[in-house]
């Protein structure tokens, strides 16, 4: 419900809820170009990296706007204009399962398409590997999670899609419902848009999140500056610097300090896919995913090792890990906001 208040602001007059049918306005040409070139209208910090995305096998299927979230999850987006299109639900399942296993290289050819064709920007492979590293806000970022998320947008959800998303998500499917409801103004159209499911209020008991899903959400929520960030912008690194790998790692490495491999250099640059380079082939890495990639290619059957977070397996000459020189900084950054 929303009220235009009078010039004088003597009175409150409530306008009329109107729908997208009775103002002509469709789900391709207008609700997905609004969400596209708005996509906080959802509720949350996305980047839109493909729409009409139709690249699945044996399928002609087209999934409507695909995004990556602040903690490195694809989002699979799902439009529709009003409540009686069925099957919403079933689509976005399928299109996530057909996306779930998509990695940041298989997914940017898409974004590089779709930046030249609604930004008229032409990007080289790695500036686009890079904006899509630097939009996920966490230090142990590697590569795209599995578990892709699903948002349902609509004007409204009928009884039997609200019950399948909350069965879905006690099934622990992240999947959400936003509804978008028109109204006419002044000769405006004006949407509003509203969290459906899961409610804010319990958003924390309908479902178990992961431990890794949980540990990059919190890193979101504290709204922490990148470890880089922290250590090159308070000199508490420097460019040159060398850097070791040699905190905590995993069972199956023995570090050497006469090899290359466990040795890298800081090179001062903002971006997070060059913060280092690493001796062994003169090549610019993030921290975690040289960690990650160094980790994998050491493991007897090259084992995947999940979630890295670079920043504490590096070290300065000095044996501090990068993560633990950052926390102390701005543990005494707080104890002197504290003190005054």
């Amino acid at each position: 419900m929303i009220y235009s208040i009078s010039s004088d602001s003597s009175k409150a007059m409530k306008i009329a809820q109107s729908s997208f049918v009775g103002l002509n306005i469709w789900e391709r040409t207008h609700i997905q170009e609004w969400v596209r070139s708005s996509p906080e209208i959802l509720g949350e910090d996305l980047l839109v990296v493909s729409i009409e995305f139709d690249r699945f096998s044996n399928s002609s299927d087209r999934l409507d706007l695909l995004a990556v979230d602040r903690q490195g999850n694809l989002v699979v987006i799902e439009l529709k204009r009003d409540a009686a299109a069925g099957y919403a639900d079933l689509q976005a399942i399928r299109y996530a399962a057909m996306v779930s296993s998509m990695t940041i290289e298989k997914l940017v050819p898409y974004y590089l398409a779709y930046k030249k064709k609604y930004d008229n920007e032409v990007l080289s492979d790695l500036d686009a590997k890079e904006q899509i590293i630097e939009f996920v806000e966490s230090d142990s970022f590697v590569e795209l999670s599995t578990q892709p998320r699903i948002i349902l947008c609509s004007e409204g959800f009928s009884q039997e899609i609200t019950t399948t998303v909350l069965w879905l998500r006690a099934s622990k499917i992240d999947i959400s419902c936003v509804s978008i409801t028109p109204y006419k103004v002044d000769g405006k159209v004006v949407i509003v848009p509203k969290l459906v499911i899961p409610l804010q209020e319990a958003k924390q008991y309908l479902i178990d999140i992961k431990q890794k899903q949980e540990q990059r959400e919190s890193v979101g929520r504290r709204a922490r500056p990148k470890t880089m960030k922290i250590l090159l912008d308070n000199a508490l690194v420097a460019e040159g610097q060398k850097l070791s790998l040699k905190n905590a790692l995993p069972t199956w490495i023995k570090y050497e300090d006469a090899n290359p491999v466990f040795h890298a250099t800081i090179t001062g640059k903002r971006g997070q896919s060059n913060a280092v380079l690493w001796e062994k082939d003169g090549q610019e890495y993030a921290v975690s995913a040289l960690a990650w990639k160094i980790f994998k290619e050491s493991h007897p059957d090259n084992t995947d090792p999940g979630g890295v977070n670079g920043n504490w397996h590096w070290v300065r000459e000095d044996g501090k890990s990068l993560w633990e020189v950052a926390e102390s900084f701005l543990a005494q950054e707080a104890d002197a906001e504290t003190a005054v």
